[in-house]
């Protein structure tokens, strides 16, 4: 039985246990010590239901998420470059429209914490109503050169893509580290169609797999990309082949 099989027998059982606490609950004769128990129950088994929606609708998400480049430079006292981070920017403009889809938001808040640290809140949304939350408690990120206000944006803008890397499961990688070479040199004509063929096979949306490697259409995809493209499909294909 598949994941959305099963989830719609167990939201039938909910919906039918939930009609007979409703009708229960006009029942007059019903004592109120009762009727309390029944609302308890109630409220717990549309919690459960809306977990479990969440935590489905979270496994399509990610299902589709793709790796976020690292646009952002991180520099030393000197000048120079040390390390590179996936911007927030970059990582909103790649998980806004997804995160739509499937009806998710997410909620930021912060507070002072012990030892001078700020502790950082994120909270992924649903429309259905269950929500997660998780925290991180940094320090002010004094760096060279910036000024209080700065040290405290810095140091958010930080937790915001931890927060969200954490919710996502977010993977991060540097612009040429797919580790088949070519750098941004695009595939062959051959092995367009042979993307093609494969998604085909494989019933996939060529829209979503463009989204997921960041990249327009088919045809722009990087030699260097092309190996873990092929990779990505074919076991898409064994999942499929696997459900069945």
């Amino acid at each position: 039985m598949t994941d959305s099989k099963a989830l719609a027998r167990t939201d039938n059982e909910t919906a039918v246990v939930l009609e007979g606490i409703t009708r229960a609950a006009l029942d007059p004769a019903v004592d109120v010590a009762k009727l309390e128990r029944l609302l308890d129950i109630q409220e717990r088994l549309l919690a459960d239901q809306r977990r479990t929606t969440f935590r489905a609708a979270l496994a399509r998400l990610q299902e589709r998420l793709p790796q976020i480049t690292k646009q952002g430079t991180i520099l030393d006292g000197a000048g120079r470059a040390r390390n590179k981070f996936a911007k927030l920017e970059d990582i909103d403009a790649v998980i806004r429209p997804l995160l739509a889809e499937e009806g998710f938001s997410f909620s930021f808040d912060s507070k002072t914490a012990p030892n001078g640290m700020i502790e950082f809140t994120c909270t992924l949304h649903h429309r259905d109503g269950h929500a997660e939350t998780k925290t991180i408690a940094l320090p002010v990120d004094n760096g060279a050169g910036r000024n209080a206000v700065q040290s405290v944006g810095s140091s958010t803008s930080y937790a915001r893509r931890y927060l969200i890397s954490m919710h996502l499961n977010l993977v991060t990688r540097d612009e040429d580290d797919d580790g088949a070479g070519g750098g941004h040199e695009p595939i062959t004509s051959a092995q367009v169609a042979e993307l093609r063929r494969l998604l085909d096979e494989a019933g996939g949306d060529p829209a979503r797999f463009c989204r997921w490697l960041g990249v327009e259409r088919v045809e722009d995809v990087r030699l260097a990309q092309y190996g873990r493209a092929i990779k990505f499909i074919e076991e898409k294909k064994r999942q499929r082949g696997g459900a069945k």
